[in-house]
């Protein structure tokens, strides 16, 4: 396997974990404890957006995706969500 292929597979594991985080946040409150675990939810969820954001800065690294074209892509989201949501945004 590929460096490329396997990175996108680690990164498709990681969105999926982010979403379960994101919904332990949801559906039992962001500073509750995972049972058995010392970490909050929020914890967890900040460990799994961690783990996120190292395989998009792998991609990066490795000329898949472009730096450039990300930071665009994010501004666009900001200005959408600016429009779009009630979302307080600097």
């Amino acid at each position: 396997m590929n460096d490329i292929k396997e990175i996108l597979l680690i990164l498709q594991e990681e969105c999926a974990e982010v979403i379960q985080a994101v919904s332990k946040c949801e559906r039992f409150g962001a500073d509750n404890y995972k049972p058995g675990k010392p970490k909050t939810n929020k914890d967890h969820l900040e460990e799994e957006l961690g783990d996120l954001l190292a395989m998009i800065e792998l991609l990066e690294e490795k000329d898949f995706i472009n730096g450039s074209s990300l930071q665009l892509a994010k501004q666009a989201k900001f200005n959408k969500l600016k429009q779009w949501s009630n979302i307080q945004i600097d």
